[in-house]
């Protein structure tokens, strides 16, 4: 029985070092954010561009939203989100005008 074991044991050893490794994973490492992604506003007229550039990005979200609706239906989304555009941007001047703060 010992000897069965001791065996075993060799042909076990045998086994792992005759096996290959399998090869290292390959690590992906995310790419770093641009810095200005994570420089914060500090003034007034910086807070102003970014909202605007945000509504801008909205409308752009809106209008291909449309695109994916029927043939038919397309003309009113366009224009209904022109209006919410045409809305934000004038709320966003009216604020501007006044010195206030942008919403989020």
């Amino acid at each position: 029985m010992v000897v069965a074991l001791f065996m075993l044991s060799g042909f076990v050893a045998r086994a792992q070092t005759a096996l290959p490794l399998p090869p290292p994973p390959v690590i992906i490492w995310p790419e770093a954010e641009p810095e200005r992604w994570t420089q914060e506003d500090v003034t007034l007229e910086q807070r102003f561009d970014t909202a605007r550039k945000e509504t801008l990005a909205a409308y752009q979200e809106a209008l291909n939203d449309c695109q994916t609706l029927l043939a038919a239906e397309r003309p009113d989304c366009s224009r209904q989100a022109k209006d919410q555009l045409e809305l934000e941007l004038a709320q966003l001047k009216a604020r501007a005008r006044f010195g206030f703060e942008p919403r989020d």
